[in-house]
């Protein structure tokens, strides 16, 4: 039964023959027979054939205790390799697409250069996605938001609280609040206050992001909504639009020192205030299997991560940021700027 036992995970995951064969470099003959053989040994049908492909509860069973035979040896050939003090290895790690394209890329070169003969794997999705992969055994690590629906299994660490800002450029400020321009940067300064931005354009993130649903709870809160004119799944594209004055935006801790590299390049247009009564934060965690038992590289790329969270963290700091401030004033160390990408 666990000869070859991926085969049946691979079909259980595609549900589908053809595209199993394909994943596993088999044909489709073959891995038909194969499907029967098995079948016949346990003496139970393990997928539906018509009217669509599907597993039985008999498959479904099969596939947990596959799932277990997988993980143990996940875990022994981890072990074995720390026991060996073997170099090579791999480590796969998750994110979501924000966070990846703020976070990983220096992370990589951090793992690359500490262990050269190691390979870190990278994959990027929703964390519903992510979720479901680790839950797979497809993925080791996933760097996320909390969130009270995960699974049991599941174990995690914190590693970065963030904090949620308010971000507008000088031009809207006077654009939108001409009659207190600019005497009202230093009354933001203590808070902005979400009920005097209901005119003011917004680009947010789409509504089941962590910042969306902050923002949402906080101004149903108030009796308000905001003119959101635009909503995407990049911070990153809110924030470049801030700096070319069309709409106000919002960021959280982890992605301050890229909103602040988008404001040099923009000659210093931004300002980052926080916001008044929003009381709410978000908890990024890492994630992994309670069952696993992580390798040192492993072990070593969690470590990393909560490093670089807690130089996040110091960016909080800094609000609020405005146009007239100097950045590396507001740092404690300075020169943890360019470890940071700045």
């Amino acid at each position: 039964m666990f000869a070859n036992y991926k085969y049946f995970l691979a079909i259980a995951e595609e549900c589908n023959l053809s595209r199993a064969a394909d994943k596993l470099f088999l044909t489709h003959q073959n891995l038909s027979k194969y499907l029967s053989r098995l079948e016949s040994e346990l003496g139970v049908t393990l997928c539906n054939r018509r009217p669509v492909f599907s597993l039985t509860p008999a498959g479904e069973l099969l596939v947990r205790a596959l799932r277990k035979a997988e993980l143990a040896e996940q875990d022994f050939r981890s072990s074995l390799a720390d026991l060996r003090e073997e170099t090579e290895h791999e480590v796969r790690l998750g994110a979501t697409e924000g966070r990846f394209q703020i976070s990983i890329p220096d992370l990589v070169g951090e793992f690359d250069k500490a262990f050269p003969y190691a390979q870190l794997k990278i994959t990027s999705a929703d964390s519903r996605h992510l979720c479901d992969m680790l839950s797979l055994n497809q993925i080791d690590i996933i760097i996320l938001n909390y969130s009270s629906d995960y699974p049991a299994f599941f174990r995690s660490v914190e590693v970065l609280r963030e904090h949620l800002y308010l971000v507008i450029s000088d031009n809207m400020l006077e654009r939108y609040f001409p009659e207190k321009y600019p005497e009202c940067k230093e009354e933001f300064k203590n808070g902005a206050d979400l009920r005097e931005f209901t005119s003011v354009p917004f680009s947010m993130n789409l509504p089941d992001f962590r910042s969306h649903i902050m923002i949402k709870e906080h101004t149903d809160s108030l009796g308000i909504s905001l003119n959101v004119i635009h909503m995407s799944s990049h911070p990153h594209l809110h924030h470049v639009m801030s700096a070319r004055d069309y709409a106000a935006s919002f960021c959280l801790t982890m992605y301050l020192p890229n909103l602040i590299k988008v404001d040099r390049e923009a000659g210093g247009v931004l300002n980052v205030f926080p916001i008044k009564g929003l009381t709410a934060t978000n908890s990024v965690i890492i994630a992994w299997l309670k069952e696993r038992e992580l390798s040192k590289y492993a072990r070593e790329l969690i470590a990393m991560v909560k490093r670089k969270c807690k130089a996040y963290a110091k960016y909080d700091a800094m609000i609020p940021y405005t146009t007239s401030s100097a950045l590396f004033d507001s740092l404690s160390d300075p020169s943890e700027a360019p470890l940071l990408g700045l």
